[in-house]
This record gives C-alpha cells, sequence and structure tokens, in this order.
C-alpha cells in the first residue's frame, strides 16, 4: 500500500479518510538547514500489464542527505507520513538510520530507496533532490548539463529547471528502466530551518 494521496483516475487514494482522521497530529518541526516545502506530483506511464498511475500531496523536505527529514501532508494539512534518516556512515555519510511513520507505526528500511518506495509508490533519488530543488545536480554522481544550462541529465534522470527562477518549477523525467517516471515539483519556500529551541 502506497501512502502518498492519487490524483482522479488512479484508483482508491493510498489511505482511506478514516485512516486521515486518525493521522490527525501536529506538525513536526523542520531539521535544522534548508527547508524545501510545495507540492510534489510524480506520474507513471503505462507499461504491458501495468495502468499509468499518479500520485501528488504536499511535501516538506529538510536536513541533509545523510540526515533529514520528510513529511507528506494531506490536502486537508493531515500528516500522512514522516521519514527521517540518521547515523551517517562512511565518506559519503549514507545514513544507516531510516524511518518511515505512518499508520499508526514505525518501519525501518535498508535504502532510502526503499523508504521512498513505499511512502511514494516509486523511487526517488532523494539524497540528490537536495541539490536538484537548489537548482544544481547533485555533486556525488556524474552529470551531462545541457548547452545553455537550464537542464542537465543525472543518475538515469533528465532535470528540466527552466522554470525554477519564474515560476519554481521542477520537472524531472526518467525514461529507463520502463515505465517512465515523471516528476513535478512547485516549490512554496526554501529558507534556512533553525534549530528547535532546548526543553
Amino acid at each position: 500500500m502506497k501512502l502518498f494521496l492519487r490524483g482522479p483516475g488512479a484508483g482508491l487514494p493510498a489511505l482511506s479518510l478514516a485512516l486521515l482522521l486518525q493521522a490527525c497530529v501536529s506538525h513536526p518541526p523542520p531539521l535544522p538547514g534548508h527547508v524545501y516545502a510545495g507540492r510534489l506530483a510524480v506520474r507513471t506511464d503505462a507499461a504491458p500489464g501495468l495502468p499509468a498511475r499518479s500520485t501528488s500531496g504536499q511535501f516538506e523536505l529538510s536536513g541533509n542527505a545523510s540526515s533529514g527529514q520528510l513529511i507528506l501532508t494531506s490536502p486537508i494539512g493531515t500528516t500522512v507520513a514522516r521519514a527521517r534518516w540518521s547515523d551517517p556512515l562512511g565518506t559519503q555519510g549514507v545514513p544507516s538510520r531510516i524511518e518511515l511513520e505512518a499508520d499508526g507505526a514505525t518501519t525501518r528500511y535498508p535504502t532510502l530507496e526503499d523508504m521512498m518506495q513505499r511512502a511514494i509508490g516509486d523511487q526517488l533519488p532523494l539524497p540528490a533532490m537536495f541539490d536538484w530543488l537548489s537548482g544544481r545536480p547533485w555533486p556525488d554522481a556524474p552529470v551531462r548539463r545541457s548547452a545553455d544550462g537550464a537542464s542537465f541529465d543525472q543518475l538515469g534522470w533528465h532535470v528540466d529547471l527552466s522554470q525554477l527562477a519564474d515560476n519554481r518549477l521542477i520537472d524531472a523525467q526518467r525514461p529507463l528502466p520502463a515505465p517512465a517516471l515523471h516528476v513535478r515539483v512547485k516549490l512554496d519556500a526554501a529558507e534556512p530551518a533553525t534549530s528547535a529551541p532546548a526543553s
């Protein structure tokens, strides 16, 4: 079962109304670092034996690729899921503790990709998204930039930044492996977060 809310024509919602009402908890504060908030829409093309599907909702991403937090929120402002990762290991700071809180339970995952698959139904490159949402390639992977600098290719994704400055829109597509995956982010803000006051 996917936790993020789906758009019209994509089948039943990932969470029933009853579960959404039960999930009415206070919004956790963002972590220190950058905060990216807005609307996330994910669309997967149809493939042999598989229908097209779409997922959308509000999100808040804070912290960094080694220690961060992702909040997924329903249209009525309910926190549907909260992902947290921390305890980085190695020179690249790969998080060793990855958790997803949803449906009243907390589940641990071995990788961020596995956690994102559970949260929204697709494996998004979460570590790279901190840089992509800032309008730049991720420094830890090879990149091919367009001549005009308005887009780049990285990790099998084509990231289009042409509407970022004027409309705060970022479009990303992963054509392979099939089915193709399309992601659109409409940013509301990207402000530095402040540390929570000591209790």
